[in-house]
């Protein structure tokens, strides 16, 4: 694949050792283009207890992210564009699901990275789209590229010794969903790569990875 789309859960945003090498492996990766897509993180829950709303909370989080990821992955030397999914329409969700822009798409994608946050329209409102159907919809417009999903821990070197080299969603052990699999993930049930931070500087040679299918 030329192209990735890497996907940054909810467990990994405030884990500063995974990001900092996430960040690297992006560095050495040099001018291949990839999109990156994130939501919240625990920061929500720290904002809830200062009194704002869930929503409002999750809203605020992403865009707090979204600055403080650009701003890390400059600082290894990573030109990134940072966007919303609900600026210039890029995303909208209708009652038939998540539908993308692709002019507007290809206008953001310039440089290297292109930076995602879940953030989505609705209705002229904006409101926070699920990671799984992000990456759903994003695989089926995106051409030639790959779902990436990361460990849940970056010390699992060698993923393959934990499943197979290839699996099918529906025959994960219990196991492998929990100390592995990103919760959020679960039952995503597409086509997708699981590698960690640190392997993921070798793409599209990726050494150390599961292929779920």
């Amino acid at each position: 694949m030329s192209s990735y789309l890497a996907i940054l859960d909810r467990g990994h945003l405030e884990n500063s050792i995974f990001l900092t090498a996430f960040a690297k492996s992006l560095a050495k990766q040099g001018n291949r283009q990839g999109i990156i897509i994130h939501g919240d993180s625990e920061y929500t829950e720290r904002l809830i207890q200062t009194g704002m709303m869930r929503e409002d909370a999750k809203i605020r989080a992403a865009k707090d992210l979204n600055r403080r990821l650009v701003g890390l992955f400059a600082d290894q030397g990573v030109a990134t564009i940072g966007v919303h999914g609900y600026q210039k329409g890029l995303v909208k969700k209708h009652d038939t699901g998540l539908e993308i822009d692709k002019v507007q798409l290809h206008s953001f994608h310039s440089i290297p990275c292109l930076l995602i946050s879940n953030l989505v329209d609705e209705n002229n409102k904006t409101i926070s789209a699920t990671l799984p159907d992000l990456a759903r919809v994003f695989s089926e417009v995106v051409n030639d590229s790959e779902v990436v999903l990361f460990s849940k821990n970056e010390k699992d070197e060698i993923l393959v010794s934990k499943e197979k080299s290839e699996v099918k969603w529906n025959s994960l052990s219990p196991d492998f969903k929990e100390n592995t699999l990103p919760g959020e993930f679960e039952n995503f049930n597409h086509p997708a790569l699981l590698t960690t931070a640190t392997d993921f500087a070798n793409w599209p040679n990726l050494q150390k990875v599961t292929k779920m299918t």
